[in-house]
C-alpha cells in the first residue's frame, strides 16, 4: 500500500506552511501564468477562471502565511487536460507539495522541476507522461515521496535516485521502464514502499535492497526480474508486504525467510521458484497471506505451515508436491481460502480441514486424493464455495453435507463417487456439479427440495427412474444438465414452468412425447433431447417458445412432417432433427428462421427438392441433409450462405462450415455456385446421381478441407493442375468416370493432405513423387485405375503413411529398398499390377504392417525369411507370382522351409507365365467393363465396404503432426520449437509485444506451409500444466472455438515443460492502446469505431456464452483483451486459457484471473466466477470507450476505480463530463445511451445484470 496515499494532503501543507515564513510575490504571478497556459482547458478547471476568486483561494492551491505558494494540485480529476506540464510550475520555487495526478498531462518533465530544490511530494501518478527519469532527480534533496505510477516512462532508473536520502516512498509502477536496478536503490535507509510493478525491468535483484531496513512494502510483480530472490533479504525485519509474483524469478525460498516475522504478505505466483517450502516459514506469525501459485515447488508442505494461525490465504496451486496436505490443518482457524488445484498432492483428504471454522473456499481439484469424503469435512460451517474436481474420490455423498449452510458452489466432477444423492436442504446453493462420477439410483423430488439452486449438473453418472416430481419445487434454476445417464420415463409437464435457459437431457432414455406445457416456457433458450426414445409428432405448439435458440431433437424416434409453425422461431439459430423417422418436404416456412447458423435434418425419410427459398438464410454455415432421398438439382442458391460475415447477435453457435448432401438422389451437375460459400470447410456430395465435370471452381475454396464427390457419375478431368488448395487435408473422388494425370506438383497444391482416394477412375499416367512427399499423408488409395511406370522410391520423411492401395493398375519395374522407411504403414496392397524383381527383404522391418497383398504380379526369387516375422501381420497374399520355393498362405499357420529345395521343372514355369498373363488380360477387362456397374451399386454397400477397409487401418500408431488429423476439422499446426526459438531470436525482447497474467506474447514471422506468416507467439508460463494428451484435447477443443471477433488460435508446440500458443497477428494492438493507453502522436479513435469495437466485441463474448452447453467464461474481459486488426474489426483473445493453465470447469472457477478495475464486487466474496462476472468487465470496457479513461486511478470515489466515478457523476449530474473530450459532441446522445447500458451491465448485484445476448441486442437498438 502507498504510503503517501494514506496521509492527509492538507494536514502535511499545514506542516509545510508553518514552516515557510519568506515571501514571494512572484509565485502569484506563476500561478497567474499557469492558469494562462491552461486558459485552452477553461471548462476542465472552470474554478480557476473566477477572477473574484483570489490566488490562494483557487481550489488546489496552498499558501503559506505569506502568500508563498507551498502546494499545487490541479483539480482536474473529472476530465483529461491533455497538455504537457506548463513550465511555469517549475518557478514556483518554494513548492514543497506538487500532485498532478489524473490530469491526462502528456509530454516529458519540464526540466525546472527537478530543480525544485525545497519539494517533499510529488505525484504525477496516472497521466500519459512520457520519456526518461533524468539523473538530475537526484536535486530534488528534500523529497519523501515520488509518485510516477501509470504512464509511460521508459528507460532505466537513474543510478543518482540513490542519493535522495530522505525518501520515504518510492512508486513507478504501471510505467514502460526497463533494466537492471541500479545498487544505489540499497542507500534509500529510510525507504518504506517500493513499487517496481508491471513494467519491464529485467536481471537479478540487487543484493542491496538488503539494505532497506525501513522497507514495509515492496511489489516488484509483472517484470522480468530472473535469477533467485536476492541475498539480505532476511534483513528486511520490518517488510510487511512482498510482491514478486508473475517474474522468472528462480532458486529456492530463502530457508531464514522466517526472521521476517512482520510479513503479513508473501506474493511469489508465476515464477520459476523450486524447492520445497521452508519449515522455517511457520515463524511468521503475522503472515495472512501466502501465495505461491504456479512456481515449480516440490516436496512435501511443511507441517510448520500449520502454525501459521493467523493465515487467512493460502494459494499453493500449480506446483509438484508430494504427499497429503499438512496433518494439522486444522489449526489455521482464521483460514478463509485454501487453493491448491494442480498441486500434486495425493493421499486422503483429511477430515481436520472441518476444524477451519472461517474457511469459505476450498479448491483441491485435479489432484490425486482418494478415498472417502472424512465425516469432519461436515465442521466447514461458514464453506461457501467447494472444488474437488478430477481427484479419486470415492465411497458415497455423505448426507452430512446439508451442514453446510452458507454453501453457494459445490463442484465435484469427474470423481469415483457412487451410490445415490443425499437430500440436500442447502437454502442458499445455487451451482451443484456432479457430473462425471458413477452416481446412481432415482432421483427424489425429496433429494432437490433447494429453492435457491440455479445451475445443476448431473451429467454422466448412472441415475435411472423418472424425473416425474424430482425439480418440480426448484423455482429458481436456469440450467438443468443430465445428459448422459440412464433416465427415462416420459418428460415432465413442470419443465415448461421453471426459468430455465438451459435444458439437457442428451444420452437418456426418455420415451414418449414431448408435453406441450414445455412450449410454454418463456425463457428456454436451448434444449437438447437427442439420443434417447422420444416419439410422436414435433408438435406445432413450439412456435411459442419465441426465446428459443437451439433445438435439438436427434436421434429420436419421431414420426411425421416437420412442422410449418418452426418458421416463427425467429430466434433461432440452431436446429437438429437428425435421425429421426421424419418424412414428407422441408417445409418452405422452415426458410423464415433467417437467423439459422446450423440446420442438421440428416438420416431421416425426407423426400422432395431443395427450395431456392434457402437463398433466405444468409447465415447459414453448416447444413446436413444426408441419408435422405431428396432429388432434383442442387440449388444455385445454396451457398446464399457460408459468406465471411459478421454474425448477429443470435450468433451463439459453434461454426462448422459444413455442406453435406450425401446418400440422396441429386442429380445433374455440380452448380459452380458453390465455389462462392467461402468460408465452407467440408463438402459432402458422395454417394448422389450427380453427373458432369468437377467445377473448377470448388478448387478455389481456400478454408476447405474436405471434398468428397466419390459414387457419382462425374467425368472430365480428376485434378486441375492450376490450383491451390493450402488447408486440403481430405480429397476423395473415387468410383467416378474421371479421367487425366495425377498432376506432378500435388505436394506444393496440397501440402496439408492426409487423405486421396481417388480409386476406381479412368486416371493413367504416371504416380508423381511428389504424391508420396507429401508429409501428413496416412491413406493413399489410387486402386483400379490406368496408372503405370515405377511406384516413386522418394517419401516423406517421415512419413505418416498409414494405408497406400495402388492396386489394380499397371505399374511395372521393382520395389525400391526404401519402402522400408514407410515406418507407420499398416496396409500395403499392390496385387494385379506388373510389378517385377526381387522382393526387397527390407520390406520385413514394416513393422506396422497388418495387411499385404503383393498377388497377381511378376516378382522372383525367393520370399524374404523374415517376412512373417512382421507380429501383427493378419493378412498376407503373395499368390500369382514367380516366386521360387515356399511362398507363404498366411502368417498365422505356415510351415515349410523358407528356402525352396529345388528348381521346379520349365513346363511348369511356362505354364505359370500363361496363366499369369492371362488373369492380368482378365483382370485389365473386367475393371473397364466393371466402372459403370460399379458406379449404380447399392450406395449403402459401397459405404460398408469402405468401412470395413478403413477400419483396418490403425490411424493412431503414431503422433499425428498437427491436432484433429484424421477428422480433417480445421487443424491447429504444431510448430517446431526450434524455428519458435529462431524467429524470436531467443525470445529478445525486440519481438516481444505484451506480457499478461498466463505468459508473454512475441511477433514473428513463421513459415505455415510454404509461406511466411506474421503471428503472435504466446509463451506460457511455465507451472503444473496437464499432461500432454489433456493439453492437446483443450487445444482441439478452443481451436474450434472460432468466431470472427475471437482471436484465432493458429497452432501450438509443445517441447518439454514448454507451451508455446500461437494465434493470427493483430496489426493495430489492443485497445486500450487506443484509449487511456495511447501514445502521444497517436490520434484517437473516432466515435463510430469506437461503437463498432462495442457492439462486435459483445457478440465475441455473445458468442463464448452462449454458443456451448454448458458455457465458456472469459473470467478476464479487459480492454488490453481485446485486439484490434488492420480494419479495426475487434477480437476478444485470451478465451479458454483457463482450461489450459489453471484449474477449470465449464460453468464456474475458484481461480480468478481477472484484473483490477475489472473484477465485480461479488467475486471477492464468493471466488465464483460465472458469465455474469464476464458481463460486469465488459461493462467497464464500454465506460473506457465513453469516457477514454483506465478502469482504475479515479482518486475521487469510493475504491479510485471507474465505476465508482462514472455513478459519481452521474449522482452529481454531470454526465457531460463522463464523455472523452476527443469525440465530437454530436455523438453525446448515443454515448449517454451506451454509459446506461454500462450501468446496467456493472450493477452490485449480478442476478440484475443482462446476459450477453441482451446487451448485443441493446446495442443493435442504438445502431439502428
Amino acid at each position: 500500500m502507498s504510503v503517501y496515499s494514506m496521509m492527509n494532503p492538507s494536514l502535511v501543507l499545514l506542516m509545510l506552511g508553518m514552516i515557510c515564513v519568506t515571501t514571494a510575490s512572484s509565485d502569484i504571478e506563476m500561478v497567474f501564468s499557469l492558469r494562462k497556459s491552461l486558459i485552452r482547458r477553461k471548462n476542465t478547471i472552470p474554478s480557476w477562471f473566477n477572477t473574484d476568486t483570489p490566488v490562494c483561494n483557487l481550489k488546489g492551491v496552498e499558501c503559506g502565511g505569506s502568500k508563498v505558494v507551498l502546494g499545487l494540485k490541479l483539480p482536474c480529476s473529472s476530465s483529461a487536460l491533455k497538455l504537457p506540464i506548463p513550465s511555469s510550475i517549475g518557478e514556483l520555487k518554494h513548492l514543497k507539495f506538487l500532485n498532478l495526478s489524473q490530469c491526462g498531462l502528456v509530454g516529458v518533465i519540464p526540466a525546472n522541476i527537478w530543480s525544485l530544490e525545497e519539494l517533499q511530494i510529488l505525484d504525477l501518478s496516472h497521466n500519459k507522461l512520457s520519456g526518461t527519469l533524468p539523473s538530475t532527480v537526484s536535486s530534488l534533496k528534500s523529497l519523501r515521496y515520488l509518485v510516477l505510477d501509470d504512464n509511460n516512462f521508459s528507460s532505466h532508473l537513474p543510478s543518482t535516485i540513490g542519493l535522495l536520502s530522505d525518501l520515504i516512498e518510492l512508486s513507478v509502477s504501471t510505467n514502460l521502464f526497463s533494466g537492471n536496478l541500479p545498487p544505489e536503490l540499497g542507500n534509500l535507509s529510510k525507504l518504506e514502499s517500493l513499487d517496481l510493478s508491471k513494467n519491464s525491468f529485467s536481471g537479478a535483484l540487487p543484493s542491496s535492497l538488503g539494505d532497506l531496513a525501513s522497507l514495509l512494502f515492496f511489489d516488484a510483480n509483472c517484470n522480468d526480474f530472473s535469477g533467485p530472490i536476492f541475498s539480505g533479504f532476511e534483513k528486511l525485519t520490518s517488510l510487511k508486504k512482498i510482491d514478486l509474483s508473475t517474474n522468472s524469478i528462480s532458486g529456492p525460498i530463502p530457508k531464514n525467510i522466517g526472521k521476517l516475522k512482520n510479513l503479513t504478505s508473501i506474493n511469489l505466483v508465476n515464477n520459476s521458484i523450486s524447492g520445497v517450502i521452508p519449515s522455517s516459514i511457520g515463524k511468521l506469525r503475522a503472515l495472512r497471506e501466502l501465495k505461491v501459485n504456479k512456481c515449480k515447488l516440490t516436496g512435501a508442505i511443511p507441517h510448520k505451515l500449520t502454525e501459521l494461525s493467523n493465515l487467512a490465504c493460502l494459494d499453493i496451486g500449480q506446483n509438484s508436491f508430494v504427499g497429503e496436505l499438512p496433518a494439522n490443518i486444522g489449526n489455521m482457524t482464521h483460514l478463509w481460502s485454501l487453493l491448491a488445484a494442480n498441486a500434486g498432492l495425493s493421499g486422503s483428504i483429511l477430515g481436520q480441514l472441518g476444524n477451519c471454522k472461517s474457511l469459505e473456499v476450498l479448491d483441491l481439484s485435479r489432484n490425486s486424493f482418494s478415498g472417502p469424503l472424512p465425516d469432519g469435512l461436515a465442521g466447514m460451517e461458514s464453506i461457501k464455495t467447494l472444488k474437488l474436481i478430477s481427484n479419486r474420490l470415492t465411497g458415497m455423498i455423505p448426507s452430512w453435507i446439508s451442514n453446510w449452510k452458507q454453501v453457494e458452489s459445490i463442484t465435484m466432477a469427474d470423481n469415483l463417487f457412487t451410490g445415490s444423492m443425499p437430500s440436500l436442504n442447502l437454502q442458499n446453493l445455487r451451482s451443484l456439479d456432479m457430473s462425471s462420477n458413477m452416481l446412481s439410483g432415482e432421483l427424489s423430488s425429496e433429494i432437490w427440495n433447494v429453492k435457491s439452486i440455479e445451475n445443476l449438473s448431473l451429467a454422466n453418472n448412472n441415475f435411472t427412474g423418472s424425473i416425474e416430481k424430482t425439480f418440480r419445487n426448484c423455482g429458481g434454476l436456469t440450467e438443468l444438465i443430465l445428459f448422459g445417464n440412464n433416465l427415462s420415463g416420459e418428460l415432465p409437464d413442470y419443465l415448461g414452468n421453471l426459468p430455465l435457459t438451459t435444458l439437457v437431457l442428451s444420452k437418456n432414455r426418455f420415451h414418449g412425447k414431448i408435453p406441450d406445457q414445455l412450449w410454454e416456457s418463456k425463457s428456454l433458450e436451448a434444449i437438447a433431447l437427442d439420443n434417447n426414445f422420444l416419439s410422436g409428432k414435433i408438435s406445432p405448439a413450439l412456435a411459442k417458445v419465441q426465446t428459443l435458440q437451439r433445438l435439438e431433437l436427434g436421434d429420436n424416434f419421431f414420426k411425421g412432417t416437420i412442422p410449418a409453425s418452426i418458421g416463427e422461431l425467429r430466434n433461432l439459430t440452431n436446429l437438429s432433427l437428425r435421425d429421426n423417422q421424419l418424412t414428407g418436404e422441408i417445409p418452405k416456412e422452415l426458410f423464415n428462421c433467417t437467423g439459422l447458423l446450423s440446420l442438421d435434418l440428416g438420416s431421416n425419410n425426407l423426400i422432395g427438392h431443395i427450395p431456392k427459398s434457402i437463398s433466405r438464410l444468409k447465415l447459414l454455415d453448416n447444413l446436413v441433409l444426408s441419408w435422405n432421398n431428396f432429388s432434383g438439382l442442387i440449388p444455385e442458391e445454396i451457398c446464399s450462405g457460408f459468406q465471411e460475415m459478421p454474425l448477429p447477435d443470435s450468433g451463439y453457435t459453434q461454426h462448422y462450415g459444413m455442406l453435406d448432401l450425401s446418400h440422396n438422389k441429386f442429380a445433374g451437375p455440380i452448380p459452380a455456385s458453390i465455389g462462392h460459400c467461402f468460408i465452407i470447410r467440408e463438402l459432402l456430395l458422395n454417394n448422389n446421381e450427380l453427373n458432369g465435370i468437377i467445377p473448377v471452381e470448388l478448387f478455389g475454396l481456400s478454408y476447405m478441407t474436405t471434398l468428397n464427390l466419390s459414387s457419382n457419375h462425374l467425368a472430365g478431368p480428376a485434378i486441375p493442375k492450376n490450383f491451390t488448395l493450402k488447408s486440403l487435408q481430405g480429397l476423395i473422388i473415387s468410383h467416378n468416370m474421371l479421367s487425366g494425370a495425377i498432376p506432378d506438383n500435388m505436394a506444393s497444391l496440397m501440402p496439408r493432405l492426409a487423405e486421396l482416394d481417388i480409386s476406381w477412375n479412368f486416371l493413367s499416367g504416371s504416380l508423381p513423387p511428389s504424391v508420396l512427399s507429401i508429409e501428413r499423408l496416412f491413406y493413399l488409395d489410387i486402386s483400379a485405375n490406368s496408372l503405370s511406370g515405377t511406384i516413386p522410391c522418394h517419401f516423406a520423411s517421415p512419413s505418416s503413411l498409414v494405408h497406400l492401395n495402388a492396386s489394380s493398375n499397371q505399374f511395372s519395374g521393382p520395389l525400391c529398398d526404401s519402402l522400408s522407411n514407410l515406418t507407420a504403414l499398416s496396409y500395403l496392397d499392390l496385387h494385379s499390377n506388373a510389378l517385377t524383381g526381387n522382393l526387397p527383404p527390407s520390406i520385413s522391418n514394416l513393422a506396422s504392417l497388418t495387411y499385404l497383398d503383393l498377388s497377381s504380379n511378376n516378382f522372383e526369387s525367393y520370399v524374404p525369411c523374415t517376412i512373417c516375422g512382421i507380429e501383427g501381420l493378419s493378412f498376407i497374399n503373395l499368390s500369382a507370382n514367380k516366386f521360387l520355393g515356399f511362398v507363404p498362405k498366411s502368417c498365422t499357420e505356415h510351415t515349410g522351409s523358407c528356402l525352396a529345395s529345388a528348381h521346379r521343372p520349365n513346363k511348369t514355369r511356362v505354364w505359370d507365365a500363361m496363366i499369369g498373363a492371362i488373369v492380368f488380360v482378365l483382370v485389365v477387362l473386367v475393371i473397364y467393363l466393371g466402372k459403370q456397374w460399379i458406379l449404380k451399386r447399392n450406395a449403402s454397400l459401397l459405404d460398408s465396404g469402405r468401412v470395413g477397409l478403413v477400419t483396418t487401418v490403425e490411424r493412431g500408431i503414431n503422433e499425428p503432426l498437427s491436432i484433429n488429423l484424421g477428422t480433417f476439422g480445421l487443424s491447429l499446426t504444431r510448430f517446431d520449437h526450434g524455428e519458435i526459438l529462431s524467429a524470436t531470436e531467443n525470445f529478445s525482447k525486440t519481438h516481444r509485444i505484451g506480457a499478461g497474467g498466463v505468459g508473454t506474447v512475441y511477433k514473428a514471422s513463421l513459415l505455415e506451409g510454404r509461406s511466411r506468416r506474421t503471428m503472435a507467439i504466446k509463451r506460457l508460463d511455465k507451472g503444473h500444466f496437464q499432461d500432454d494428451r489433456q493439453f492437446l484435447a483443450e487445444l482441439e477443443t478452443i481451436g474450434k472455438v472460432q468466431h470472427r471477433n475471437l482471436v484465432p488460435l493458429v497452432g501450438y508446440c509443445v517441447f518439454a515443460e514448454e507451451r508455446f500458443l500461437v494465434y493470427e497477428y493483430m496489426e493495430n494492438g489492443s485497445l486500450d492502446e487506443w484509449l487511456w493507453n495511447r501514445d502521444p502522436g497517436v490520434e484517437a479513435l473516432d466515435w463510430p469505431t469506437r461503437f463498432k469495437i462495442c457492439l462486435a466485441t459483445a457478440q465475441g463474448i455473445a458468442f463464448l456464452h452462449h454458443g456451448f452447453v454448458p458455457h465458456i467464461i472469459h473470467r478476464d474481459i479487459k480492454s488490453s483483451n481485446i485486439l484490434l486488426d488492420h480494419n479495426f474489426e475487434p477480437k476478444v483473445s485470451d478465451f479458454g486459457l483457463a482450461r489450459i493453465i489453471s484449474d477449470y470447469e465449464s460453468h464456474y472457477s475458484t481461480i480468478l484471473s481477472g484484473t483490477l478495475g475489472y473484477i465485480p464486487p461479488e467475486y471477492g466474496q464468493s471466488m465464483v466466477a460465472t458469465t455474469k462476472g464476464d458481463v460486469y468487465s465488459f461493462g467497464v470496457v464500454m465506460l473506457e470507450l465513453v469516457t477514454g479513461r483506465a478502469p482504475t486511478g479515479q482518486a475521487d470515489c469510493e475504491g479510485g476505480n471507474l465505476v465508482g466515478w462514472v455513478r459519481l457523476m452521474l449522482a452529481n449530474q454531470i454526465e457531460d463530463e463522463l464523455l472523452d473530450s476527443f469525440v465530437p459532441p454530436m455523438w453525446r446522445h448515443q454515448m449517454l445511451k451506451i454509459i446506461s447500458i454500462a450501468q446496467m451491465c456493472t450493477n452490485d448485484k449480478p442476478t440484475t445484470r443482462p446476459e450477453m445476448h441482451q446487451v448485443v441486442q441493446l446495442l443493435h437498438e442504438i445502431g439502428e
